[in-house]
């Protein structure tokens, strides 16, 4: 079996958070409206300030995206939302149905994985539109640079750039057409963390490694077609397919000018996560993974999220991806002696990209034959 992989590119640089102001959603709403009249960039530099302590759904963030200023605040909602998207959702979305017996736990088990072989096999080749929002921060750093020490000031979670590529779903393969992307507004490529594997095989190794694991019924959750039920599930690293990597690390500096010597970070790591699910039918929604890394690494914490709904290929129903959320947070400012990996320490830099799936078609030709009679 594959592992499904989180990668890194970028440069040496580091983050260090400032100091954030924990709230509920009830009461991010709440600032939200004490903030009109306010500019747009006074409400952007509040929200930057936020951390939740709960899940901001996506309807919730429409709803406050509208009383909004301007695209800067309404950015910093953005980044304040994907933030919350691995926590427990506020007590008023959480179901009040009973908690499943064994037995029934046992039969929602078998239609997920049913469901999992089911729609990975019958999904059509098809092709869709990944449009990619990539938002990165930087700590306060002294780094020595060809003219010296150099000192950076903080800057928070930022937009760094966006992408729209092509990608094709084949035989069960995910091809992602690199060469169609299109740059932001600003002629850049939207760079830093790349994901993969939101389509079938995301599912399918997930579920597979928490068979493996150990799986908990977590709760019911309110939705707007009915109660969504959610297990909680554990990988151990010896059943794990959770590969995270980073590129890259130094080895070693070419003193003559040339190329460092450089090596990606790749660790099979353990995971846990959630699954939220159609109880009747299996259908998976959403679905979690956060990997456990080791104390003292260089990736501090990866993980990724998957939103699932219905999409029309070729005039019939599937359900797909339709939007992602991946997070991940390196420590890549080397700090003292020889290039290695031990030595890229100090606060960890964060990586958030926030991930739409559109434009959903079926791949291939269509032949029609017309009657001219």
């Amino acid at each position: 079996m594959r592992a499904t992989a989180i990668l890194v590119c970028v440069a040496a640089l580091a983050l260090r958070a400032d100091a954030a102001q924990r709230m509920t959603v009830a009461q991010l709403q709440q600032t939200v409206a004490s903030a009109h009249g306010m500019s747009d960039a006074e409400v952007a530099a509040q929200l930057a300030a936020v951390e939740l302590t709960e899940r901001l759904s996506a309807a919730g963030m429409a709803q406050l995206g509208a009383g909004l200023p301007g695209n800067k605040a309404r950015e910093q909602l953005v980044i304040v939302a994907d933030a919350s998207a691995f926590l427990a959702p506020p007590d008023a979305e959480i179901g009040t149905g009973p908690t499943p017996d064994a037995a029934a736990l046992r039969a929602m088990m078998v239609k997920v994985v049913d469901y999992v072989n089911n729609t990975v096999r019958q999904l059509p080749n098809f092709i869709a539109t990944r449009s990619t929002t990539a938002f990165e921060d930087r700590p306060q750093e002294d780094a020595l640079e060809a003219t010296g020490v150099v000192s950076y000031s903080a800057v928070p979670l930022h937009e760094m750039g966006s992408t729209s590529v092509r990608v094709t779903y084949r035989d069960r393969r995910e091809v992602v057409d690199e060469g169609a992307a299109r740059n932001d507004r600003h002629g850049n490529q939207a760079g830093g963390l790349v994901t993969a594997g939101e389509f079938g095989p995301m599912l399918s190794r997930v579920v597979a490694d928490a068979i493996q694991g150990k799986i908990m019924w977590g709760r019911w959750e309110k939705a707007a077609d009915g109660d969504v039920a959610v297990f909680r599930y554990q990988v151990p690293p010896e059943k794990s397919h959770y590969k995270v990597e980073f590129c890259c690390v130094r080895d070693a500096v070419d003193m003559s000018g040339g190329v460092d010597d450089l090596h990606v970070f790749s660790e099979t790591a353990s995971y846990h996560g959630e699954i939220a699910f159609d109880a009747a039918t299996g259908a998976i929604l959403r679905i979690s993974m956060e990997a456990e890394m080791p104390q003292g690494e260089l990736i501090s914490k990866a993980a990724m999220l998957v939103e699932y709904g219905p999409v029309d290929i070729g005039g019939k129903q599937f359900t797909c991806p339709s939007r992602s959320i991946s997070i991940l947070q390196a420590h890549t400012t080397q700090q003292k002696g020889m290039y290695s990996r031990a030595n890229y320490q100090g606060s960890a830099k964060t990586f958030l990209n926030d991930v739409e799936f559109r434009q959903y078609r079926r791949f291939g030709t269509e032949t029609r034959i017309l009657d001219t009679n």
